[in-house]
């Protein structure tokens, strides 16, 4: 038998809990680039394997830098962008410098990790729990297929998978350096029920 949908109450606690995380992210991306992050309003989305790409990305290449989590919460997040904008953040990382391709990527993973750890270190300090990143993993090609295996990875058992979502777009001091992606955290639903027992709901 599936676990009962979040009731408004606990979708409005999530949103929030989103949009603490995902601000520190952004705030941890805005001095990546030195610039600015315009966030949008986190939304909560139950979704499952099937439908879940269709959702959370639009057609065509992207790249894509997943984590996952240690610690009481178990899931995944991830940083998507277009494969424009994800080489145009590369190019903003290394300062528009030369640079082979692995460093181009190693700068874009290692940005993934720091706005990972800021994120999930804001979510900490909210619950009082030790949350970590694990290492990074970055992917190219097709978007819908990459996050067809995070939520993959993340779905156990029947039911819907709760994932956290906001756009971003950056603007870096460079003339037309601004660049568009996503923050996703996708949880466990087990970590989705422990994080809503955590608030009191």
């Amino acid at each position: 038998m599936s676990p009962p949908l979040p009731s408004d109450a606990q979708l409005d606690a999530l949103r929030e809990v989103a949009n603490i995380g995902c601000g520190h992210g952004a705030n941890a991306l805005a001095r990546l680039v030195g610039g600015r992050v315009d966030l949008s309003l986190p939304e909560v989305r139950l979704t499952n394997v099937q439908e879940g790409p269709a959702l959370l990305g639009d057609e065509g290449p992207a790249v894509a830098v997943r984590l996952g989590m240690t610690g009481e919460l178990r899931g995944a997040l991830v940083l998507v962008l277009p494969a424009r904008d994800g080489e145009a953040l590369e190019t903003v990382l290394v300062r528009g410098q030369p640079a082979a391709p692995e460093e181009r990527e190693s700068a874009l993973a290692e940005a993934a990790n720091i706005i990972a750890s800021a994120c999930l270190s804001a979510i900490g300090r909210l619950t009082g729990w030790r949350l970590l990143p694990t290492v990074p993993q970055l992917e190219r090609g097709p978007v819908r297929p990459v996050l067809a295996g995070v939520l993959g990875e993340v779905q156990s058992g029947p039911g819907p998978v709760v994932v956290l979502a906001a756009r971003f777009t950056a603007t870096a001091p460079t003339p037309g350096a601004s660049v568009a992606g996503q923050m996703l955290l996708v949880l466990e639903r087990g970590s989705t029920q422990a994080l809503l027992a955590r608030l009191g709901l």
